[in-house]
């Protein structure tokens, strides 16, 4: 999906909801929530990087009360996952033949911040205490990812030497270091549901999964954030 296609949809959306705006019966709310981020895909961001942290803030208003549009930014970190990335690299020298000793020490973090508009259908009744809704957003994400790694491979090996007329041992150490970022803005789209629950006069209490997509270029890079927080 094109920017210029994600544009469309936010004028559709607040074009409704303008129209729909002198039927409003339900008071527009403030949430903030925050919980984990779980990689899904492709699969270099699924298997080398950690659960993240997932931060938000939603204002949402009522064009009907039983329908909200909703206008959210959030703040997603993963950090790297340096027990992963070492055990493939182990696999592969090993089955390179290679039998020395690898030490790999990986540090990075992989930045979401999103910006989006979204379609809150209620499936409960208005009036009921306990709300129950689908969700759909478009978002548009800029991504800031970095990665440093230092390699240091070690390899005791068996050697003639020529001076003594005898095997020796002697170990070889080789190092190395690399250091990688990469920044990108791209569209996507969040579909999901929660429960709105009451939590005093002026509170209630929201829980939320959202499933993310982000159209990268090569793989389109999937999370699931499972969420909670306040509304006020």
């Amino acid at each position: 999906m094109k920017f210029s296609k994600t544009l469309a949809i936010i004028a559709l959306l607040l074009f409704v909801a303008g129209n729909a705006m002198p039927q409003m019966q339900r008071q527009s709310q403030i949430e903030v929530y925050a919980g984990a981020a779980l990689p899904m895909a492709p699969e270099e961001f699924k298997d080398y990087y950690k659960v993240g942290l997932s931060l938000h803030g939603q204002y949402v208003m009522f064009p009907s009360p039983r329908v909200g549009i909703s206008f959210g930014a959030g703040y997603e970190i993963f950090a790297v996952d340096n027990d992963a990335i070492t055990k493939d690299a182990e696999s592969m020298f090993s089955d390179l033949g290679l039998g020395g000793d690898l030490q790999l020490d990986v540090e990075g973090s992989a930045n979401i911040i999103e910006l989006g508009i979204g379609v809150r259908p209620y499936l409960s009744a208005a009036d009921a205490p306990t709300q129950i809704f689908a969700f759909g957003m478009v978002t548009y994400n800029f991504i800031k990812t970095k990665t440093k790694i230092n390699a240091t491979y070690t390899e005791t090996v068996q050697e003639y030497d020529y001076y003594t007329g005898s095997y020796v041992e002697r170990t070889y150490t080789g190092t190395s270091e690399g250091e990688e970022e990469w920044d990108d803005d791209k569209a996507g789209v969040a579909v999901g549901a929660g429960i709105e629950m009451p939590a005093g006069e002026s509170m209630n209490l929201i829980f939320q999964g959202l499933y993310r997509f982000i159209f990268t270029e090569d793989e389109t890079t999937n999370f699931l954030g499972i969420t909670a927080g306040l509304i006020f």
